[in-house]
């Protein structure tokens, strides 16, 4: 006979299924382009939600049936509240407790991932369509990062990387590319506006035209545990997780966001000062590697006023030295770095940032290294963010030093998006 907790649990076996389209649906701020791998787990999914609403409806018959053979009068008011709680719950969207178990479920299952591995586990076998579906990237077979895991990475990288802490403008993605048109093609203008024409939009402002798209790319970050860590508690596992990758995704984007090349990698803002260029604007040093404090005040006057104004110094940690080591004729240091806490630096009134994925001084005969610069991130550069993390065991790669490797792929790409909002400062 069926019971009306069996009932209870089919229905929330059906709404795991329903939330998790949801969150995976929901990553698409466009409907209309959510990836094909992600539709055809909505699909999945919801075709098992069906399929299990369809279970509870015969266990629900079942159960009334037999309540009515044994006593015909009576109403089986225990079963029509849960019904009716069941049905209300539906109609919300679901409890939040049912996302808050799911939830945890995800990170246990991840962690069990971690630990070994997914593939042939008696484990993952005896899971259902809705459990396999949170934890394995059908294209490639990596284990998705649970969002209770990569939120908190996602938080902490604007903390721990210095241009995205800078500003830098990120949009959200489920896209290989990002067409940047939208933000350089837009027109403005009094009375009328000539729609059939080629339309000057910033006429004697951006001296070239930007990329027209930018890329996303495969940013790697490798942790490697040892056997005992493995056996720790999920918590540990997951804090392990998330300090790791964070610092390392951290550090390789500020590199790149720095002097990136655009070959596997976003474009860096100095990169786009000296390859192509894009960003033609700026002060010329007058003897290789000397930093002048004239030069320096100068070169925020190199853009626009509108992007003056919130717009800042980047600097290389060796340019940073050379101007912290500038003196007036009395002696006086002309810079004072800020010395409290969580206080930025300023330059001139200017906030300043120091960025060692810039190029260093090279003592050269060549004034060519834009080791400063000056810009606003949040109009002059774009990132563009994946927003989803996923995870590779790899049992053998160091199985000989008691370790096991985890390989962790965050999808990222950047580009200048206005090269007028940047000035550059050749040393």
């Amino acid at each position: 006979m069926f019971s009306g907790q069996h009932q209870k649990t089919l229905m929330e076996k059906s709404l795991q299924c329903i939330h998790l389209a949801r969150t995976i649906r929901d990553r698409s701020p466009d409907p209309t382009a959510i990836p094909g791998e992600d539709a055809a787990k909505i699909q999945t999914l919801l075709t098992e939600a069906n399929r299990l609403r369809g279970l509870a409806n015969l266990a629900k018959q079942q159960d009334e049936l037999e309540s009515w053979g044994a006593q015909p009068d009576a109403i089986p008011a225990a079963l029509a509240a849960d019904a009716a709680a069941a049905v209300a719950k539906l109609a919300n969207g679901g409890e939040p407790a049912y996302a808050e178990a799911n939830r945890r479920r995800q990170v246990e299952l991840f962690a069990k991932a971690m630990r070994t591995g997914w593939r042939g586990e008696p484990w993952f076998a005896s899971l259902d369509t809705a459990e396999k579906a949170s934890l394995i990237e059908d294209a490639t077979g990596e284990v998705i990062v649970p969002h209770d895991i990569a939120g908190p990475i996602f938080k902490t990288l604007p903390r721990l990387a210095v241009f995205r802490a800078a500003g830098a403008a990120v949009r959200p993605t489920s896209s290989n590319k990002v067409d940047l048109r939208s933000l350089t093609g837009a027109t403005a203008g009094w009375g009328k506006l000539e729609l059939g024409a080629t339309p000057a939009t910033d006429a004697g402002v951006v001296p070239n035209t930007p990329a027209d798209t930018i890329e996303v790319h495969d940013l790697l970050a490798l942790a490697k545990l040892g056997v005992d860590e493995l056996a720790d508690t999920d918590a540990n596992i997951v804090a392990l997780v998330q300090e790791i990758t964070s610092q390392q995704f951290a550090q390789q984007e500020d590199d790149a966001y720095g002097n990136g090349t655009g070959t596997s990698k976003p474009w860096g803002i100095a990169m786009r000062a000296t390859a192509g260029p894009m960003i033609t604007q700026g002060v010329t040093a007058s003897a290789n590697a000397t930093v002048v404090g004239d030069d320096l005040k100068k070169l925020p006057y190199q853009v626009p006023e509108r992007y003056r104004t919130n717009g800042k110094y980047f600097s290389s940690s060796s340019a940073a030295l050379a101007i912290a080591l500038l003196k007036d004729a009395n002696s006086n240091y002309l810079w004072q770095p800020s010395v409290r806490a969580g206080e930025p630096d300023t330059l001139f009134g200017k906030g300043f940032v120091t960025m060692d994925g810039l190029p260093a001084l090279t003592a050269s005969t060549a004034i060519a290294d834009p080791a400063v610069m000056f810009g606003d991130p949040a109009l002059g550069y774009l990132i563009a963010d994946r927003q989803r993390i996923t995870m590779q065991r790899l049992d053998e790669l160091f199985a000989a030093d008691g370790l096991v490797g985890f390989l962790f792929k965050l999808r990222v790409g950047g580009d200048v998006s206005r090269p007028a909002a940047w000035a550059k400062y050749l040393l």
